[in-house]
C-alpha cells in the first residue's frame, strides 16, 4: 500500500520506517525542516504538503502531536492536519482511508475529525473515504521494535471497509489484531496509559515504606514482578513517570472524567504520588 504519514516524531518515524520494511510505499510530511533533511539523507520520501501526500497514498495516517496545556488535550495541530485533509480529499479521486494515530481522548475521532473532513472533502465518511482509531503503544527508546513486535494491534474502525482496509497493511506482521469502535480504540490508549501510571505509583509508595522499614525495595519489586500477571514494568521505586506519554495523557483523561461528572479516585492517587516523588527527587 502507498502510505502517507502526517507528522515525523517518534511515532510517525517509527511507523513509517517499520511499513517500509513490510514493503509499504511510504511518504512522510513534517513542518520541521531539519527533520525533512534527515529523512531525505536516509533515504525516506518527503512530501512538500498535506495535500500531495494525500493525492499520492491509499492511506493516510496522522502521527502529530496532541500536548495537554492547563489540564486539557490540545487537538491544535491534529485539527490542522485534518483541515488540509478534508480539502485534499475533496479533489482526489477513488477511496482512501485516514487513520488517527495520534493520542485523541473518547469520541474525538467521530464528533471532531469526521465532520470536518466531511465538510471541507463534500464528501461522506464510509461511503466516500475511511476513518479508522489506530492507537499506538510504543516506548520511545525502543518505538521502532514495539512497532514490528506488538502485543496487540488495535483498530478502531468506522465501518467494515475501513477496518479491513486498515488490517490488511499489517497482514504480514503475524500478531494479534483486535477490531473494534472508534470510541473503544480510543478509550483503550488512555485505559492502558492510566493503569501504567497507577503501577508505577504504587511501586513509588511501596519503595517508599521498605525504605522507612529498612527492606530493600529492589528485592521486593524483583520479588513481584516475578508474577506472570505483573510484570517487571513499573515495579522500580524511586522514579516518576514521566516522558512524552504518561504524565501528559493522565492529566487530559482526569479532566475529561471530571467534565463528564466521573471521579476515576484511584488515577488521582496516582497522580498524586507521581507530584510527591518528583518533588522529592527535585528537592
Amino acid at each position: 500500500m502507498k502510505v502517507g504519514i502526517i507528522g515525523a516524531g517518534v511515532v510517525g518515524k517509527a511507523t513509517g520506517i517499520g511499513l517500509k520494511t513490510r514493503g509499504h510505499e511510504v511518504c512522510y510530511v513534517d513542518k520541521n525542516p531539519s527533520v525533512i533533511v534527515h529523512l531525505r539523507e536516509n533515504g525516506f520520501a518527503v512530501e512538500e504538503s498535506i495535500d500531495r501526500a494525500v493525492s499520492s497514498s491509499d492511506l493516510v495516517m496522522i502521527a502529530v502531536p496532541t500536548p495537554t496545556v492547563n489540564g486539557c488535550i490540545s487537538l491544535t495541530a491534529i485539527l490542522e492536519s485534518i483541515t488540509h485533509i478534508g480539502v485534499a480529499l475533496g479533489q482526489a479521486q477513488g477511496y482512501k482511508l485516514v487513520t488517527i494515530r495520534s493520542t485523541v481522548l473518547p469520541t474525538t475521532t467521530r464528533t471532531a475529525v469526521i465532520p470536518l473532513i466531511e465538510a471541507l472533502s463534500g464528501k461522506r465518511a464510509g461511503a466516500d473515504f475511511g476513518v479508522c482509531v489506530n492507537p499506538e503503544f510504543l516506548r520511545a527508546a525502543t518505538a521502532l521494535d514495539d512497532f514490528l513486535l506488538p502485543d496487540r494491534i488495535v483498530i478502531g474502525e468506522l465501518d467494515q471497509r475501513s477496518g479491513q482496509t486498515l488490517e490488511s497493511l499489517y497482514e504480514s506482521f503475524h500478531r494479534p489484531i483486535l477490531r473494534c469502535s472508534l470510541e473503544e480504540a480510543e478509550l483503550a490508549k488512555y485505559a492502558a496509559n492510566g493503569f501504567l501510571a497507577t503501577k508505577i505509583s504504587y511501586f513509588n509508595e511501596i519503595h517508599k515504606l521498605a525504605r522507612r522499614l529498612d527492606i530493600n525495595p529492589q528485592v521486593v519489586s524483583l520479588a513481584v514482578s516475578m508474577d506472570k500477571r505483573i510484570g517487571a514494568y513499573g515495579t522500580e521505586g524511586g522514579r516518576p513517570f514521566d516522558g512524552n506519554c504518561l504524565p501528559k495523557d493522565t492529566e487530559a483523561f482526569l479532566r475529561r472524567a471530571e467534565e463528564l461528572g466521573e471521579n476515576l479516585q484511584v488515577l488521582g492517587a496516582a497522580r498524586r504520588v507521581n507530584k510527591e516523588i518528583v518533588l522529592e527527587k527535585h528537592a
